[in-house]
C-alpha cells in the first residue's frame, strides 16, 4: 500500500512487485503539488547499510522516497511488498528478477539469496532498494535481506513501513548500521507549510497547530484552498482535517465496533493495552490500536513504564467529540480509570489535571492523599492546575486547597498569597475534621500540622503531629505495600513539626521510625535523614549527625532534592560539621545551597543561625549580621514573629559580641520561653565573662540545672564555668570542670564551644584540657572580638559617659555630679582607655554603637 500523503491509498490491491532503474522508471504515482522535502531528503543521503522509515499512512513517505529516487545516483530497485508474496524467497525472487531485467509483471518467481548476493556482486556501481510497504512482509524476509546487506558493502537499503517490524529490533542494530527516520521527522515544518501553501509566517503557524503538521491533513488544506479571511484559517484547517480522519475512518471502519472501541479508548490521549481495554471494555482494544497506527491516528513509543500509544491532536479531537456525544454516562468511569492508571505510572500531576479539568475536585482529592509528597515537588505545575479554580469551591476540599497554598509557598512572589490560602484552608477543615476517617484522616491530620508549622503555629502544629503520630502507630496498615511506602513521607512531616514545636525528643524517635519501615536507602527515607543530620548537628551530637550525613554522602540520592526544600536541614548539618572541623571552605560550600531557598524555605531561620555562624568563623560578623538582618526584612511578618525571632536571639547575641557591642549583645538576650531558658542563661554567662565579671558568669550558671540542654549548650556552659574558675583563681574546681568538658568534647566530636570563649580564656582552657585530661583536643582560636577582654564600664564610668554626651564642660558635669573636676577627669580617661579612642566625639559614637547609652545595665 503506498504511501503517497492524501493519495496514500492509492494503489491498494496490488499484487506485483514493480523494480526500476534510473533509466527506465515507473515510480508509483503520487498526487499532484506535492513538494520537494529537502529536509528528509538529506535524513536519506546519510548513506548507512539500513534506513527504515517508519511513519503511519499519509505521512507521505512514499513521496519523499520516490523524489529520493529520481535524484539519486544509485541504481535502484524499487519494491512495492505484496500481502500474498511476503515471504522471503519471495522477495528474492522479485529482486533477482529485477536485476536480471527479466521480469515480465505477470509474477514472481521464488528465489535464494544467494543468487541475489552475486547478481548484485555484478553491478558497476551502488545500488539501493527500496521496500515500500514493508510491514506486510514476514519477519524472515526482512531479515534475510539484513544480511544480504551486511556482505555486500555496496549495497544500501531503505524500508518504508507504516508500523513497527523485527528492523527495529536490537539484532538488526547488532547485525549491520541502521538509521530509523520516524514520524516526527516527516511532519510538516512551518517553512514547509509556507511553500505549500504559498503563505504568510503567522498563517503557516496557525494551521501547524491545526493539523499538528501531517503532511495528509495539509495536502487536504491545499486541496480546499485557504479562506481570504485569516480568522477562519483555524476553522478551515480543523475541517481539512476532518475529511482527511473521516476518509480514514471509512478505510478502516469496516467494523463499527472497533470505532466504538477507539472512540471510547480517546478520552486518554496516550494509553497502555491494559488501560485501553479498561477504557473501551473490549478485550482486544490492542488490535484496534495497532490498526490505528497504520492509518495515522496515533503510534506506539517506548516509555520507561512500558509501550505506549499516544493519539495524534488531529484524532483526539474528532474521536472525543464522538465520545462526548455518544457516551457522556461513561465519563466519570474513564475518569477513575485513567487517575488511577497515570498514578499507577507515576505520573500524579497529570492525574491531578484530569480530575480538575473534568471539575471533580472529589478526584481531585483522592489523587492528593494518595501522592501529595510527589505533587508538592512539582509546584509551579500544580498551581497553574489549580490556580483557575474558584476558592469558593476549594473550601469543600480543604485537602486540595492545603495543597496549593503550599504550591504558593514555594514561589517568594506569592508566598504572601499562599500562607493566606492555608488560612483558609484551615478553617475549612477544622469544619469537616469529622467527617474523614482512616488513612484520609491520618493524610487530613498531615497535611494540617504542617500548613500550621508553615504559618509557624508551632504548638498547634505540633499538637496535631502527635495525634497523627499515635494514628499513624496504632492503625496504620503498614502491611500494604503503597501504605509503607507513605509512611517515611509521613513521619517527615510529623517530625519536623514536633521538632519546631519545642519537642525534639519525639521528633527523632519519629524521624527514626520513617527511616525504619523501609530501611534508609529507600528513596522516600530522604526528608528523615536529612531532618535528623540537621537536628542532631545543632543539638551537638556529632557522632550521630555524621551517622546520617554518611549514609545521605553513599546514598544515590537525587542532588537537586539534596540542593532543595528536602536537603536543607542536611546542608545544615554539613556546614556544622565543617565548622567543627575548622573547615571554613567547606561550610561556606554547603551554605551556598541555601541562596535558591532564602525566600521560600520554611527552614529559614535554621538557615539564617548557621549562615551567621559561618560569617562569625570567616571573621566576617558585620556582614553575617547584614545578611541575617536582610534574611528577616525579606520574610516580612514572618520576620518578625516571635517563633522566627526566638532561635535568631542566640546568633545575633554573638555577632553583636564579636564586633566588641556588649550592649547590643545583652539585649538581644532578653525575654526566653522554658525550652531556651538555659541556653539564654549561658548566653548572658558568655557576656560576663567577656566583660570580666567571671563570678557574675558563675552565678548566672548556677541558676538552673541544664539537665535538659542539647550537648552542644551543655558544652559551651561548662567551658564558660571553665574559663570563669581559671579567671578567678579557683583552680581544682577548674580541674574538675576542664575533666567534664574533655570528656563531653572527645565523645560529642565538639570544637566550637571552645571557639566561642573570649579570646582571653581559649588557650588557658586548652592547657588545662590537655594538662587535665587524656584526650586529644584540638586548639582552636575564638572567633569573638579580641577588645572583649578588657575590663568593662564601672557603673559611676556609665553615668559620666551619658554626661559626655551633651554640650556639658567637664567642670559642669563635676558640678552636677557633686563631686570634684579631677575625679571626672580621671573616668574619663578610663572611659578612652576602655572604649579605645581618644576624642570626647569617638567615646560618644562608640558608645552609641554598643547601646552603651542604655539604661537596662
Amino acid at each position: 500500500m503506498p504511501d503517497a500523503g492524501m493519495g496514500a491509498g492509492m494503489g491498494l490491491g496490488s499484487s506485483s512487485f514493480m523494480g526500476i532503474e534510473p533509466a527506465d522508471m515507473s515510480l508509483p504515482r503520487v498526487p499532484a503539488g506535492v513538494i520537494s522535502r529537502r529536509r528528509v531528503l538529506a535524513l536519506l543521503d546519510e548513506r548507512v547499510p539500513l534506513t527504515v522509515v517508519r511513519a503511519a499512512c499519509g505521512m507521505g513517505k512514499t513521496v519523499v522516497l520516490r523524489e529520493w529516487a529520481l535524484h539519486t545516483d544509485d541504481r535502484v530497485v524499487w519494491i512495492t511488498a505484496d500481502p500474498n508474496r511476503s515471504d522471503s524467497r519471495a522477495l528474492a525472487g522479485a529482486i533477482l528478477n529485477h536485476c536480471r531485467r527479466d521480469h515480465d509483471g505477470n509474477g514472481v518467481e521464488p528465489a535464494s539469496w544467494s543468487e541475489v548476493s552475486a547478481c548484485l556482486a555484478d553491478s558497476s556501481r551502488p545500488t539501493t532498494v527500496v521496500v515500500d510497504d514493508a510491514a506486510v512482509l514476514k519477519p524472515g524476509a526482512l531479515l534475510d535481506l539484513c544480511a544480504v546487506v551486511a556482505t555486500e558493502p555496496t549495497l544500501h537499503v531503505i524500508v518504508a513501513t507504516n508500523q513497527r517490524t523485527v528492523l527495529d529490533g536490537d539484532g538488526v542494530a547488532l547485525l549491520l548500521d541502521r538509521k530509523i527516520i520516524g514520524p516526527t521527522q516527516l511532519l510538516f515544518d512551518r517553512a514547509e507549510v509556507r511553500r505549500l501553501l504559498r503563505t504568510n509566517p503567522r498563517t503557516a503557524q496557525e494551521v501547524l497547530a491545526a493539523t499538528n503538521g501531517f503532511p495528509a491533513a495539509i495536502h487536504a488544506l491545499a486541496k480546499r484552498g485557504l479562506p481570504q479571511d485569516e480568522e477562519s484559517i483555524a476553522a478551515v484547517a480543523a475541517a481539512a482535517v476532518e475529511d482527511y480522519v473521516r476518509f480514514r475512518l471509512v478505510r478502516f471502519g469496516h467494523d463499527r465496533g472497533v470505532l466504538n472501541t477507539l472512540v471510547k479508548i480517546s478520552f486518554m490521549s496516550a494509553v497502555d493495552a491494559e488501560l485501553a481495554c479498561e477504557l473501551s471494555g473490549d478485550p482486544h482494544a490492542a488490535d484496534a490500536l495497532k490498526g490505528a497506527e497504520i492509518y495515522g491516528f496515533g503510534s506506539w513509543t517506548e516509555d520507561p513504564h512500558g509501550p505506549r500509544f499516544r493519539f495524534t491532536p488531529f484524532a483526539l479531537v474528532l474521536l472525543r467529540r464522538e465520545l462526548m456525544n455518544r457516551y457522556p454516562q461513561d465519563v466519570h468511569r474513564m475518569r477513575k480509570a485513567g487517575s488511577a492508571w497515570l498514578l499507577r505510572n507515576g505520573d500524579p500531576v497529570e492525574a491531578l489535571r484530569l480530575a480538575v479539568d473534568g471539575d471533580d475536585l472529589g478526584l481531585a482529592r483522592e489523587v492528593v492523599t494518595s501522592s501529595w509528597h510527589r505533587l508538592l515537588d512539582h509546584a509551579p505545575t500544580v498551581r497553574k492546575i489549580l490556580d483557575p479554580v474558584p476558592l469558593s469551591r476549594l473550601r469543600d476540599e480543604p485537602l486540595v486547597m492545603i495543597l496549593l497554598g503550599m504550591s504558593y509557598t514555594a514561589s517568594q512572589t506569592r508566598r504572601a498569597h499562599g500562607l493566606q490560602t492555608l488560612r483558609v484552608a484551615l478553617m475549612a477543615a477544622k469544619s469537616q475534621s469529622a467527617a474523614s476517617t482512616g488513612f484520609e484522616r491520618l493524610i487530613r491530620l498531615v497535611f494540617e500540622s504542617s500548613a500550621l508549622r508553615v504559618l509557624q503555629v508551632h504548638d498547634r502544629a505540633a499538637a496535631l503531629a502527635e495525634q497523627a503520630l499515635q494514628l499513624l502507630l496504632r492503625s496504620f496498615d503498614i502491611e500494604k505495600e503503597s501504605n509503607a511506602a507513605q509512611v517515611p513521607l509521613i513521619s517527615a512531616q510529623l517530625g519536623t513539626s514536633l521538632y519546631y514545636g519545642g519537642k525534639p525528643r519525639r521528633a527523632i524517635d519519629c524521624l527514626t521510625y520513617g527511616t525504619a519501615i523501609l530501611g534508609v536507602r529507600h528513596e522516600n527515607a530522604i526528608d528523615n535523614l536529612s531532618m535528623l543530620s540537621g537536628i542532631h548537628a545543632l543539638n551537638g551530637d556529632l557522632p550521630e549527625a555524621r551517622h546520617c550525613v554518611d549514609l545521605i554522602r553513599s546514598g544515590r540520592w537525587d542532588r537537586t532534592r539534596l540542593n532543595g526544600t528536602h536537603g536543607m536541614f542536611y546542608r545544615l548539618a554539613e556546614s556544622l560539621l565543617a565548622l567543627e572541623e575548622s573547615d571554613t571552605a567547606g561550610a561556606v560550600h554547603h551554605i551556598a545551597a541555601f541562596e535558591q531557598q532564602r525566600a521560600t524555605s520554611e527552614h529559614w531561620p535554621a538557615m539564617a543561625a548557621v549562615e551567621a555562624l559561618v560569617s562569625l568563623c570567616q571573621g566576617q560578623a558585620a556582614m553575617g549580621e547584614s545578611r541575617l538582618e536582610s534574611l528577616v526584612q525579606l520574610h516580612g511578618g514572618e520576620g518578625v514573629r516571635d517563633d522566627a525571632i526566638r532561635p535568631l536571639r542566640r546568633v545575633r547575641s554573638l555577632l553583636a559580641l564579636a564586633q566588641g557591642r556588649m550592649e547590643a549583645s545583652k539585649s538581644f538576650l532578653d525575654g526566653h520561653t522554658p525550652e531556651d531558658r538555659h541556653a539564654t542563661r549561658v548566653d548572658r554567662a558568655r557576656v560576663a565573662l567577656a566583660e570580666n565579671r567571671p563570678r557574675d558568669a558563675l552565678q548566672i550558671l548556677g541558676r538552673g540545672d541544664g539537665s535538659t540542654a542539647t550537648s552542644r549548650v551543655k558544652a559551651e556552659a561548662t567551658a564558660i564555668r571553665t574559663a570563669a574558675m581559671l579567671r578567678i583563681g579557683s583552680i581544682r574546681a577548674a580541674r574538675h570542670e576542664a575533666q567534664n568538658l574533655g570528656a563531653l568534647l572527645h565523645d560529642r566530636g565538639l570544637r566550637m564551644p571552645l571557639a566561642l570563649l573570649p579570646p582571653a580564656d581559649v588557650h588557658p582552657v586548652h592547657d588545662i584540657l590537655r594538662s587535665e585530661t587524656p584526650y586529644e583536643i584540638d586548639a582552636v582560636e575564638s572567633v569573638l572580638h579580641e577588645s572583649l577582654a578588657s575590663a568593662p564600664l564601672t557603673d559611676r564610668e556609665r553615668v559620666v559617659l551619658k554626661e559626655l554626651a551633651s554640650d556639658k564642660s567637664l567642670t559642669m558635669v563635676a558640678g552636677g555630679l557633686g563631686v570634684s573636676h579631677n575625679t571626672v577627669k580621671t573616668h574619663v580617661k578610663s572611659i578612652y582607655r576602655k572604649l579605645e579612642v581618644s576624642t570626647r566625639e569617638e567615646a560618644v559614637a562608640v558608645a552609641v554603637a554598643r547601646l552603651l547609652m542604655s539604661d537596662k545595665y
